[in-house]
């Protein structure tokens, strides 16, 4: 009764009790209060794309392999990006590592661009957690609160499936040949996705992130 199929990945170092404990109390708490006080949640993740990322199909003959030419050049372009169960997204792009100060850009245009408080979840990623962002945090408990995901656990983060959609589709159309034309190909399928929220909703129904689909 065996069949060959693809198996999952899951973290060697995921805690299955934490886990657990996200699922059944941590974020149901959270939840609970962002509807009490009036807050929305995003899940906040970042992503690079390399010039050579597409995972589409090609068309060709039977018993002749598509063939795909890529270049010998090794560029990419990074974004963060927020999603809401309700269909919002926000991103940025932009060069080079994700510090404090990119992260804490984000958080503030983030923040003009929305009216309600945010709950922002994300992983534990050291930018994230940095003295720097702390101490941004503790001036704006107002309107915003950052909470953590539980380690080695990216299937529970809905904004992952944002991720590998962003980066099967992104090339598509072409092929980058410049960094600014791969950074153009990714704001604009950000901006096309940011006009289905439909779309965006849907990552919530995946198996792992269903928990996360009702909490507005």
């Amino acid at each position: 009764g065996y069949t060959p199929q693809k198996p999952s990945r899951k973290n060697s170092s995921q805690d299955p009790d934490a886990v657990q404990c996200w699922l059944e109390e941590t974020y149901p708490g959270l939840a609970a209060r962002a509807q009490r006080e009036g807050a929305e949640i995003h899940w906040g993740d970042e992503l690079g794309v390399d010039m050579n990322d597409s995972t589409g199909r090609g068309y060709s003959r039977i018993g002749y392999t598509p063939e795909l030419k890529v270049s010998g050049q090794r560029f990419r372009v990074n974004m963060i990006s927020t999603i809401t169960n309700g269909g919002k997204v926000y991103f940025m792009t932009y060069l080079g590592m994700l510090d404090s100060a990119l992260f804490l850009l984000f958080l503030e245009r983030l923040l003009k661009l929305t009216n309600k408080k945010v709950f922002l979840i994300v992983d534990r990623l050291r930018a994230h957690k940095s003295a720097a962002v702390e101490e941004w945090l503790a001036s704006r408990t107002a309107r915003i609160e950052i909470f953590y995901l539980p380690a080695g656990a990216p299937e529970l983060h809905p904004d992952e499936y944002l991720n590998h959609d962003t980066k099967a589709a992104v090339n598509a159309t072409k092929l980058p040949s410049t960094r600014d034309e791969l950074q153009s190909n990714l704001n604009g399928f950000m901006q096309k996705l940011a006009q289905l929220p439909r779309h965006i909703m849907s990552y919530f129904q995946h198996p792992c992130a269903q928990y996360a689909a009702g909490d507005v």
